[in-house]
């Protein structure tokens, strides 16, 4: 689907575009116009994106890409491209799914592309529609809102990771389990990939702003607020990577002192009991010619042997501080 939405003189005007008779000649009388195209049909979105927009069609490859870096690039005609990663519209926990936005921009043009439905995109769309957000003055402070909100997207699952991980902290001590370390094996997963996002993300707003972003109509303020941004979610990330690492190792010491301390009884038990086992072997092969079998009081000499024997071996036991 191609959705279109112009800002002119009769104000905002939106409904679905027919890509075969767009022509640039319409732009004219808009002030600016912002072209969404979403789904799955890549070949319809190819032939808009090549053929009517005229787009260079290595940019063109990279937007229709499944799985692609996130990168800033000018290409020829004076167009910029930003190709960004974000949250798909159902993701609001630890278990999200991301979705790849590209953004192409020049003069009053905007074209957004994304497989999937995006809740940033969505979310502009809504604002714009029920006068809660300013019509855009230019294409930049489209992308602006854009970008701002799919950034905003990844702050609270970041902050509710972080409060988790606090509460298994605490947990660790207490009540450690099997449950806890999948968790933080989960959570290992998912602050990786948010890490390497949160690094592409800064490194674009990094290159927009070492492209002369006033030649490209974007506003140094609100570009330094998106790196700013991206720079946090890079750093969240990492911090809280760090953070399961050190409580996944902090897990399996806990685990591993509670596992010597349950050795450590078992070990005493066994010692104990091989002596009064070598004992009770002794008296118990039956030969005929031995002594002590005859005698009245060997049963409760060999007992009070066994005893004094199990009873000095747990006194040592103490001294040595192993019980």
């Amino acid at each position: 689907m191609i959705r279109i939405t112009t800002w002119n003189s009769e104000g905002r005007l939106t409904g679905e575009l027919d890509g075969a008779g767009f022509d640039h000649a319409d732009l004219a009388a808009s002030r600016l116009t912002w072209i969404d195209l979403v789904g799955e049909d890549t070949g319809e979105h190819r032939d808009f994106l090549l053929n009517r927009i005229g787009l260079d069609k290595l940019a063109v490859d990279d937007a229709l890409r499944a799985r692609h870096p996130p990168k800033y690039e000018v290409l020829e005609g004076g167009w910029s491209f930003l190709l960004m990663r974000g949250f798909d519209a159902t993701s609001t926990s630890v278990k999200f799914g991301t979705i790849q936005l590209a953004l192409f921009w020049r003069d009053n043009l905007v074209v957004t592309r994304h497989e999937k439905p995006s809740a940033s995109v969505a979310e502009v769309e809504k604002a714009l529609a029920t006068g809660e957000q300013a019509e855009p003055e230019d294409a930049w402070r489209l992308l602006y809102s854009i970008l701002r909100r799919l950034l905003d997207r990844y702050l609270p699952i970041l902050l509710r990771i972080e409060a988790r991980l606090e509460e298994i902290e605490e947990l660790i001590l207490k009540r450690p389990s099997d449950r806890l370390l999948a968790e933080l094996m989960e959570f290992s997963s998912q602050l990786k990939r948010l890490r390497r996002i949160g690094a592409y993300h800064e490194k674009c707003f990094g290159n927009l702003r070492t492209h002369e972003p006033r030649a490209h109509g974007i506003n140094s303020t609100q570009l330094t607020d998106l790196f700013e941004q991206a720079e946090r979610l890079h750093s969240l990330s990492s911090l809280q990577y760090d953070t399961t690492a050190d409580l996944t190792n902090g897990y399996l010491s806990v685990s591993a002192h509670r596992l010597n301390n349950v050795m450590r009884v078992l070990t005493v038990v066994t010692v104990l009991f091989v002596p009064l086992t070598f004992i009770a072997g002794i008296y118990g092969m039956n030969f005929e010619f031995m002594p002590e079998l005859s005698w009245r009081w060997s049963y409760f000499v060999v007992l009070g042997a066994m005893s004094s024997v199990a009873i000095g071996l747990l006194v040592l036991f103490r001294r040595k501080k192993w019980i």
